[in-house]
């Protein structure tokens, strides 16, 4: 599904990826951990485009593309890796003079050209699979942080993308909202989707994940099944950021 291969990426002379690696199988959860700076958050944004490497390789199902610096990519090749994922950021980014079910709506009128009806309709249904049937007509500042998360979920999945990144889907929320949003991710884990998850939550990462991949200063130092990372790591880096974590 998807395959990454050294992928760089650097922001002016700092460098913040030093070529990453990176497999995941169709239906399989993957959770990238690691400190702050590592370039967790930067990796995700490469898979979906929101930053093109300098150098390496992306596979997306059958969309590939290869990096290579002072070589712009062709349009038609960014949208046709990008349409295939959806993206969910720490921050909602819903349109505040939208209803929930405006903003699950508009991306596919806009950009899949469904029909109003269409779109409502599935709009609708994804609302109820996020456990917000009842808000759909609510505004955003009527909705607690949880409740937005999860209207930001319904709108990344209204695009029918084969995977989706979530970019600490819940640092912006307190324990019982972040629940909520969790409970809804480990729902679509559950039903096969394919999923790349950023997260500071070493229990739900656990819990969720099916391969973990720990960076640090631009590089995976450590992976493996989720109960190899967390009970016998095999880098003293990794041993020390968890310890850190547990204090």
């Amino acid at each position: 599904m998807i395959q990454a291969s050294g992928l760089h990426k650097a922001f002016g002379a700092q460098p913040v990826l030093k070529g990453v690696d990176l497999s995941l199988p169709k239906g399989k959860v993957l959770v990238i951990i690691g400190p702050s700076g590592s370039g967790k958050t930067t990796l995700l944004r490469c898979l979906n485009l929101l930053e093109v490497p300098d150098a390496g390789s992306l596979r997306l199902g059958d969309a590939e593309l290869r990096f290579q610096e002072g070589i712009k990519l062709r349009g038609k090749d960014v949208r046709s890796l990008r349409k295939r994922t959806g993206m969910v950021f720490q921050s909602f980014n819903l349109f505040p003079h939208m209803t929930a079910l405006n903003n699950v709506v508009e991306a596919q009128v806009t950009v899949q050209r469904k029909s109003r009806g269409d779109a409502e309709r599935r709009a609708r249904e994804l609302l109820d699979k996020v456990g917000l049937a009842d808000r759909a007509d609510f505004y955003p500042h009527k909705l607690s942080g949880g409740q937005q998360q999860r209207v930001a979920i319904a709108r990344a999945m209204a695009m029918d993308p084969e995977v989706l990144l979530f970019d600490e889907p819940t640092s912006a929320l307190d324990p019982e909202l972040a629940a909520e949003v969790l409970k809804v991710i480990k729902q679509l884990a559950a039903e096969g989707m394919t999923m790349v998850i950023v997260t500071h939550l070493m229990k739900f990462a656990a819990d969720v994940a099916d391969h973990v991949i720990l960076m640090d200063e631009g590089v995976i130092i450590e992976e493996g099944a989720p109960r190899d990372v967390f009970s016998n790591p095999k880098s003293a880096r990794t041993a020390q950021f968890l310890n850190i974590l547990a204090e």
